[in-house]
């Protein structure tokens, strides 16, 4: 992590001010992020701070954290197969991602697994910084990896979409691909994305459809143990999780039909009661 970072980060559960004790040097590899408010300390590890322990993730969060944490040894693998069947890797990452532009200098991802977004992110027009977040510290490992063998500087945090660690108006474009199906509060998750985002900036979020949804039960026997009694709740395009103040409000089919994407752009201003 960097420490220029620092300015950006808040306390996920009380959004009080962080101090960094026992870190040193322009790149934060360990120390500990203490709230002066709250006094909740979260350790930076590996020079990724840790905002969630373990034992404190509940319901689907959980499931899916230890999910991940085991299919992080193949998500790359597997999503590149899974989209060449559908007419190509990159071509399918850009249905999503080009609607983020213009990107804007500081792009935050939530969940951002293993960094198979990074390649187009790096190289859009525009972008200085991308963030990333996860709930899976497996995935976060491999992401951090990949970014050191490509000489990145992505910051990384393990955390919550419903409890994201950084101040408000922080990020010029928010991305979320995968995941919110199944988050414990997708509602809490979509008013954060949208807290962390700057007046007029876009988030995109997408992911599987209920076709795209059955198509991972045929594909992976296991994953619908992962619910609770082996039921899951039908998939349907969230769009109803969008303020009515956003603008630009959009809701696409995206990879065939197994995917939707909602994009919006956060106003310039927005009333009292909306916040």
């Amino acid at each position: 992590m960097k420490r220029t970072t620092l300015e950006l980060l808040c306390c996920p559960r009380c959004r009080g001010p962080l101090l960094l004790r026992d870190g040193a040097g322009a790149n934060v590899e360990t120390g500990i992020l203490s709230c002066v408010a709250c006094r909740r300390e979260f350790p930076v590890e590996d020079g990724i701070p840790r905002f969630i322990g373990a034992g404190e993730l509940t319901g689907l969060n959980r499931r899916f954290a230890r999910f991940y944490d085991v299919f992080s040894h193949v998500y790359s693998p597997f999503s590149r197969l899974a989209f060449a069947f559908l007419g190509g890797e990159e071509k399918n990452r850009r249905e999503v991602l080009d609607r983020l532009q213009p990107a804007g200098r500081r792009v935050l991802e939530v969940s951002i697994g293993p960094g198979v977004n990074l390649p187009f992110l790096i190289a859009a027009p525009g972008v200085e910084e991308v963030f990333g977040l996860d709930i899976s510290l497996g995935q976060l490992q491999r992401c951090r990896s990949h970014c050191r063998r490509r000489g990145w500087a992505v910051d990384l945090f393990l955390g919550m979409g419903e409890e994201l660690p950084f101040r408000d108006e922080s990020f010029d474009s928010v991305l979320h691909i995968g995941g919110i199906n199944f988050f414990s509060d997708k509602r809490k998750a979509m008013q954060e994305m949208i807290r962390v985002a700057r007046p007029g900036a876009r988030i995109v979020v997408a992911d599987e459809t209920e076709k795209g949804a059955r198509s991972y039960e045929w594909l992976l026997p296991g994953f619908s143990r992962i619910f609770f009694d082996g039921k899951r709740e039908a998939v349907t395009t969230p769009i109803d999780l969008v303020p009515p103040d956003m603008e630009d409000v959009r809701a696409h089919t995206v990879w065939h039909g197994i995917g939707y994407c909602i994009e919006f752009k956060r106003p310039r201003s927005r009333g009292a009661a909306s916040r």
